[in-house]
């Protein structure tokens, strides 16, 4: 194939292969490696589509034609991908042309749109109903009820109202950042008080799981990155409360940080849970978007976590991305920009400017480390 060809089926927003009548893969576009990671020269890692294919060349199927697939099924915490396979001859030779559409994607803004009403009933309202519940039955008793009840009521008042507020602040923090809320905090954050008191905040949920949250002790001499520190304790909260109730119960979450030239990334793993495909990972930062095994598991919440998270992230010049670097942990990377606060917005005083100054220093020495290296 020629190299104009090649550059305008890399274009093409569906996935594109090029296969022999033995299903061996001869092309494939970006959009399809994303889809199938596949090796040239190799059958195409696919036993639907390989079917397809194996059945066109014993002549048991005509073409063209077309059928609907499932990648990810076995993924235990994203919903697979519903893909339609077009399957035709190639106008060169015989080989065969496979397209792929990705009908998931194209439906699922108007599907998150349509169960977004009932879903808010059912995790706000349940909240709503348990928590006028309690505080009418802490009115009733709290003059006649022994101590050990009151506390029960109080309990009761507290964690419902917690799981309200909670959601409508999620939501509330989404619009925010949606209608383009301009994050103009620059205070200095130093990664490794951060990360401690973020975990302590954690770690209750944790406890009550039986999941040790563990943090790698070489995040001390770290640059410190700038922003603001109520927006990015909430990001770090989301990441590690996600990783902790999705875990196995029993199991650690690891909390590590390591300098990446100009960034620092703040990495929070996860052990014992199941694998993503690469093509459904970031999926799970899409607003209203909820893993199947949350679902499954009846774990409350709108889906709303992590995507507020990734907006926070990206406003502050960073980005969150979802990873799995071992087969049995899954890691959510937080990369933020470090160095030096973005403008001069406010008056310093003098150990203020120091610290700006020698965050400043530090910055260009990495530069100019990175560009002779």
């Amino acid at each position: 194939m020629n190299p104009l060809m090649k550059r305008l089926f890399h274009t093409v927003r569906d996935g594109l292969f090029i296969v022999s009548r033995e299903a061996e893969v001869r092309f494939a576009n970006e959009a399809a490696l994303r889809l199938i990671p596949a090796a040239l020269g190799a059958r195409i890692p696919n036993p639907d589509l390989e079917r397809m294919v194996v059945s066109v060349a014993s002549g048991y199927t005509a073409l063209p034609h077309a059928e609907d697939i499932e990648l990810g099924r076995d993924c235990l915490v994203a919903d697979a991908d519903v893909i339609r396979a077009h399957l035709m001859s190639s106008p060169v030779g015989t080989d065969l042309v496979v397209i792929l559409h990705n009908l998931t994607e194209s439906q699922f803004f108007d599907t998150a749109m349509s169960n977004f009403s009932s879903m808010l009933q059912r995790e706000c309202g349940d909240d709503m109903e348990a928590l006028s519940a309690a505080l009418e039955a802490l009115e009733q008793q709290i003059d006649t009820a022994d101590a050990g009840e009151v506390t029960r009521l109080r309990t009761a008042v507290k964690n419902a109202g917690h799981a309200v507020f909670d959601t409508v602040g999620k939501l509330a923090g989404l619009a925010a950042l949606s209608d383009g809320e301009a994050l103009v905090a620059e205070e200095r954050i130093v990664v490794a008080q951060w990360l401690a008191r973020t975990a302590d905040y954690c770690r209750r949920v944790a406890n009550e799981r039986q999941v040790r949250i563990l943090i790698d002790g070489k995040v001390e001499e770290l640059p410190p990155v700038y922003g603001s520190e109520k927006w990015l304790d909430r990001v770090l909260i989301e990441c590690i409360d996600n990783a902790v109730r999705y875990g196995a119960q029993g199991s650690e979450v690891y909390l590590s940080a390591v300098a990446q030239g100009e960034y620092v990334r703040i990495s929070v793993r996860n052990m014992g849970a199941a694998g993503i495909p690469a093509h459904l990972r970031q999926r799970l930062l899409r607003p209203l978007y909820r893993g199947k095994n949350a679902t499954a598991a009846g774990e409350p919440g709108l889906g709303l976590g992590l995507s507020l998270a990734r907006q926070v992230v990206e406003l502050h010049g960073g980005r969150l991305v979802i990873d799995q670097p071992e087969t049995d942990e899954i890691e959510c990377a937080i990369e933020m920009p470090t160095g030096a606060p973005k403008s001069d917005s406010r008056q310093l005083d003098l150990e203020q400017a120091q610290r700006y100054a020698r965050d400043l220093a530090q910055l260009m020495q990495r530069r100019t480390a990175k560009a002779t290296s």
